[in-house]
């Protein structure tokens, strides 16, 4: 009896630790500089010191935000955030990187990188005016077996870093980076996805142009029903990453990213690293013959399977099977 108790014991003594361990960025580094963010567990040094990692004191158990606040500033940058008191300095065109404290392996989900400008003072700048732009997401790398390898397993397998590219366009000015994470181990039920947002302000430098006046507030990006936020992933998916679409250089200035709701960039088993998309397209088979403009795919599909009946031998098998291939295409598009 003593002994399952205390095997009791210590399996709920790990599942706490598990529960509370996740982590916060606690190192940026750009341009060849390194700078520290923003730890809750030093919270009590006086005085505070200037970081450019949002300040956020109420998340000193390094939890999440829930799907209940995502419509609340919380999601923005975090419980409680507040602005970082300085800059990370960082040219267009060049990568930042950010290492977490730590990242649990179990916490299976997207990596999402965003960028507002503050159109002013970062350290003083009011979150709920910021208007942030998707530039970089990482989703469902690897499917072939449940749960898959996700952008958060790479960035655990990194040493529990990241880095992301600020667009060669952006022009020089103050802003601020939002990196987030989105676990999703419990998440097969409603409201149990876990969203651990961090904010960063960078100083931007360098020749671009575009000042971002596009964008969309954090607290329109995701719904607790959307189908990368609720989504069992222990099963077989085709996953579909949350919030607008990613931003590039070519979007003309002052076009709007969109809030929730915009169609994704990343449909199926699509994942996009440092904003480059990886999706597979399907291609309908031409039979190594050329698309005539204006055929449809269902014109071609009774175009091989006329031709099918003139051919004998395996031939005739073959060319059915190929009109049965783009039939299931079509159902399944």
């Amino acid at each position: 009896m003593f002994y399952l108790g205390t095997i009791a014991f210590l399996a709920i003594s790990i599942h706490l630790l598990t529960v509370s361990a996740h982590g916060v960025v606690t190192l940026i580094t750009a341009g060849g500089q390194q700078y520290t963010g923003y730890d809750p567990a030093k919270a009590w040094k006086k005085p505070a010191p200037d970081l450019a990692g949002w300040s956020i004191p109420d998340d000193s158990d390094t939890g999440f935000v829930g799907p209940d606040k995502y419509t609340d500033p919380d999601i923005i940058c975090h419980r409680g955030a507040t602005p970082g008191k300085a800059y990370v300095t960082v040219a267009a065109g060049d990568k930042v990187n950010l290492k977490w404290s730590q990242w649990p392996e179990s916490h299976h989900g997207p990596v999402l990188d965003y960028l507002a400008n503050c159109n002013g003072d970062c350290t003083t700048v009011d979150k709920t005016t910021l208007k942030f732009n998707k530039i970089a997401e990482s989703g469902l790398i690897d499917d072939s077996k449940p749960p898959g390898y996700w952008g958060a397993d790479k960035l655990r397998e990194a040493g529990a870093s990241w880095t992301v590219t600020i667009p060669q366009c952006i022009a020089p000015g103050n802003y601020v980076l939002r990196h987030e994470i989105i676990a999703l181990h419990g998440a097969f039920k409603i409201d149990n996805a876990q969203n651990y947002p961090q904010c960063i302000n960078l100083k931007v430098t360098g020749g671009g142009t575009n000042a971002l006046a596009s964008g969309a507030s954090p607290t329109t990006f995701y719904k607790d029903s959307d189908p990368g936020i609720m989504v069992g992933i222990y099963n077989p998916i085709k996953y579909v990453i949350p919030g607008p679409p990613v931003w590039s250089c070519g979007t003309p200035a002052g076009t709007s990213t969109g809030p929730n709701g915009a169609t994704s960039s990343n449909q199926g088993f699509a994942s996009t690293l440092s904003g480059v998309s990886t999706q597979r397209k399907k291609k309908p088979c031409t039979n190594g013959q050329a698309v005539l403009p204006g055929r449809t795919q269902k014109a071609r599909r009774r175009d091989h399977s006329a031709e099918s009946l003139s051919i004998s031998g395996p031939a005739v098998v073959k060319k059915r099977r190929h009109a049965k291939d783009i039939a299931a295409v079509e159902g399944a598009s």
